[in-house]
């Protein structure tokens, strides 16, 4: 990491002090670590000052804990992420192949691709500079697969959704319908019109409330088996789930008005002498 890294990525630095030009490679090892990686290890004692080991094989290198950051989530959608986080300055941990991250102001990012690739090619013509795109691309290409999988599971749900509003209205429809001579028979005994459209409306919520109950009920049980497989996927919105049930409520609510507005319009007499 360089000196300014932190101020790039807009990682706060909550203790200590951050990388400076002091940090070399002939200096004292130095290390940052983060928040969740200062209670792993040290618990509440201040882990600022305190020795840490690099071991590599047989080789083990200690360094001092300068300085403590905020956690940060990684952009790649890992079902087991890192949780320990620690930080080394690049002068004292120089690797082959390196990322470089450039911060913009009043400008998009896209703006200054070619400009940064251009003083890097003065700098050195023969270092080569890959996949130089702003950070939102970054994170999207990462993470691919999983919006693939989320538009897929979106596509099926509001597809679900629509089948099953046009399953709801059918059923309450149809039965509303099949129960026309009942409406008559009430009518011809003296019931008003307004106690056919209480007693339609009661009848259609009671089927919708217990189609709801049970499809809640499957919503939460096949959520928590697709988080099992995609944990950092948010499979259990409440608004979402508020509001899917919601809407087949009215829907539901309709398919009871229609017929409970037909009831009240029918002629008891002519549908006795059908039935």
């Amino acid at each position: 990491m360089s000196p300014q890294y932190f101020d790039t990525f807009g990682t706060r630095v909550l203790s200590g002090r951050a990388f400076n030009e002091s940090d070399t490679a002939t200096s004292t090892k130095v290390f940052i670590i983060s928040q969740a990686t200062a209670k792993g290890l040290f618990g509440n004692e201040d882990p600022i000052g305190r020795r840490l080991a690099q071991a590599e094989g047989e080789n083990v290198r200690w360094g001092e804990v300068v300085g403590i950051v905020r956690d940060v989530q990684s952009v790649i959608s890992d079902p087991s992420p890192v949780i320990f986080q620690v930080y080394q300055p690049m002068a004292q941990e120089p690797r082959p192949q390196n990322e470089i991250a450039v911060r913009t102001n009043g400008v998009a990012p896209i703006a200054v691709v070619e400009s940064i690739r251009t003083t890097m090619a003065q700098l050195d013509p023969d270092l080569p500079v890959r996949k130089l795109q702003p950070a939102d691309t970054t994170i999207l290409r990462a993470n691919y697969q999983e919006a693939v999988l989320r538009d897929m599971l979106t596509a099926f749900a509001l597809l679900g959704l629509g089948l099953a509003s046009l399953g709801i209205y059918g059923i309450i429809a149809r039965t509303m319908a099949q129960r026309a001579g009942e409406f008559a028979i009430r009518l011809a005994l003296g019931a008003a019109v307004r106690d056919l459209s209480r007693l339609v409306h009661i009848s259609g919520v009671k089927l919708a409330l217990l189609g709801s109950a049970f499809g809640l009920l499957g919503a939460v049980g096949i959520a928590r088996l697709l988080a099992s497989a995609n944990p950092n996927m948010r499979m259990n919105s409440v608004p979402v789930l508020v509001g899917a049930t919601l809407l087949l409520m009215a829907i539901a609510l309709i398919a009871s008005w229609i017929p409970a507005r037909r009831a009240g319009k029918v002629d008891a007499m002519s549908l006795l002498r059908a039935e």
